[in-house]
């Protein structure tokens, strides 16, 4: 049973959409010099790996700043690279505290890549996790604020497809920010592609993708449907073990 709250109007008001406290810069760290350099970019650490790339933390030497660079793989860039980097500048363009910050998007040896903030703090997955189903009002507080990230991307005329609770931080300072827009998609795009891409998290896809119809605003909010199911259950609405198993669920109703 989710856990109820003690003061649900506290709560709201630390988790609102007002800036979190400005951080103490960081000082600049000690750069190895046999460390891998990405553009103006000084490669720190790896973060996270999946199927699209890798994720690393990186130091911006022309900024002197901390930053998260996404580098895609190979195949990516045979893929569409030209529309990641394209869907970078757009997005680069995007300000709205709660979408994370990114600075730039480019090709450099065959090589795409995307960086913006690092953010520190909790996914919602582990928020979940850690401390099980939030109450209504916590999940209510988490949804609004994603739907206001979302509204803002999609007037740019862009979709992220990969909307879940691995996609969005609550950062240090109760800030909550929607992340990883690698996956993302332009509208005008989709209107000429071919077949439809079941790009995404199976649990979190629209019914309508698995029948072939194209992703549009209307499945990223599906699976922000998901994603509160999800926070305050810790479950999901259809569930399968495979892509196929979950196609089927949603087929029997």
């Amino acid at each position: 049973r989710p856990r109820e709250l003690a003061d649900p109007a506290g709560l709201s008001a630390l988790l609102s959409m007002a800036p979190a406290p400005l951080p103490t810069r960081l000082a600049v760290p000690e750069i190895d010099p046999t460390a891998r350099r990405w553009g103006a970019l000084v490669v720190l650490e790896l973060i996270g790996a999946g199927s699209f790339g890798e994720v690393f933390r990186a130091w911006d030497t022309s900024l002197d700043r901390e930053v998260a660079l996404k580098l895609m793989k190979r195949r990516r860039r045979r893929a569409g690279g030209d529309s990641i980097i394209r869907e970078g500048q757009v997005l680069a363009r995007v300000s709205h505290p709660n979408v994370m910050a990114i600075y730039g998007a480019r090709e450099i040896d065959g090589e795409v890549g995307i960086w913006g903030e690092f953010l520190r703090g909790r996914t919602l997955a582990r928020v979940v996790t850690e401390d099980g189903p939030l109450s209504a009002e916590e999940t209510l507080v988490f949804a609004d604020a994603i739907c206001g990230a979302l509204a803002t991307v999609h007037r740019e005329g862009l979709l992220h497809r990969d909307v879940k609770a691995q996609n969005v931080i609550r950062e240090q300072g109760g800030r909550i920010v929607l992340m990883d827009f690698g996956l993302g998609t332009g509208v005008e795009d989709l209107a000429t592609e071919g077949a439809a891409d079941l790009a995404g998290t199976p649990l979190y896809l629209a019914p309508e993708l698995f029948a072939g119809t194209r992703a549009s605003v209307r499945t990223d909010i599906y699976s922000l449907g998901v994603l509160m199911f999800y926070l305050a259950t810790d479950r999901y609405p259809v569930t399968g073990r495979s892509m196929e198993d979950v196609k089927q669920g949603h087929a029997s109703g």
